[in-house]
Parts: C-alpha cells; structure tokens; sequence
C-alpha cells in the first residue's frame, strides 16, 4: 500500500475572496486518498470554506488552532 500523498496550501497572505478560487483549483487536482491541508488565518474563509467545497466528496481529517492562523485537513474521497 503506497503512502497517502499531502498537499499544503498556505493561504494566511490571501484575502478570502481568492482563497476560495485557490481551494477549489487545488481540490480538482486531488485524486481520491490524497489530502489537502490549508493554512488560513481569514475566519472568513473558515466559515465560508465547507460552502466552497459542497460539490466535492471529501472527508474533514481535522482543524487545528494555532497561535495566529489554523489548519484544516480534508481528504478526497
């Protein structure tokens, strides 16, 4: 069995707006098992991210805070 591949995508400098087209541009490249995981710091995004990704099949692996941004990991299924 071959290791998950990750992909990190750092979005802390990118006003919300821009975020959600980086997101979904990322997503479709994922291939199901891969997991994507976003560095944000703009609630904005966090709130409005799961709207973005509602045509997507993913699973949410989890959401982390930290000190002056978080992290989510979503998986492609």
């Amino acid at each position: 069995m071959e290791p998950t591949k990750e992909h990190i995508l750092d979005l802390r400098n990118i006003i919300a707006p821009l975020t959600f087209l980086k997101v979904t541009q990322k997503f479709e490249a994922l291939k199901p098992g891969e997991i994507l995981e976003i560095l944000a710091k703009d609630q904005d995004t966090r709130k409005e991210l799961f709207k973005v990704l509602k045509t997507f099949h993913y699973r949410l692996m989890g959401i982390e805070e930290e000190r002056s941004f978080y992290r989510i990991r979503l998986m492609r299924t």
